[in-house]
């Protein structure tokens, strides 16, 4: 289900749990904001950017709001972000490392490995009578 701007400005988030300081409630609320001016079209916000947002910890002896209700909402606002603009979920996230891709093979290496300029060969040592 898509998430609305009105759902946004809805939103309410328990505090952190006992010894846990939580996120700092005054950057949640801002990128809250923007989500609500990106709904109302008046921002730019991207699934990516809400994807990679990283918030900073409240003041010791504060307590922020709670992480896992944040980033269930905040999986919620993405979702929505991308649907949106007609991308896929897979469409952001970082490709696999070099070594899984299809073109690069162990007979390519080997080959790559034992391929060396004839004058560059180690000489042979003489043979002792």
């Amino acid at each position: 289900m898509a998430i609305t701007a009105d759902d946004v400005r809805g939103a309410e988030f328990p505090d952190s749990g006992f010894g846990r300081r939580g996120y700092a409630k005054h950057e949640v609320d801002a990128l809250l904001d923007r989500v609500v001016r990106t709904l109302s079209d008046e921002d730019d916000l991207t699934a990516a950017e809400v994807h990679h947002v990283q918030f900073g910890r409240p003041p010791i002896g504060k307590r922020g709001y709670d992480e896992k209700h944040v980033d269930d909402f905040l999986d919620k606002v993405e979702d929505t972000l991308l649907t949106r603009t007609g991308v896929t979920r897979g469409a952001h996230e970082v490709p696999a490392a070099r070594e899984t891709s299809p073109a690069v093979t162990d007979a390519a290496v080997a080959e790559a490995a034992d391929t060396r300029p004839a004058d560059t060969e180690m000489p042979q040592r003489a043979e002792r009578s």
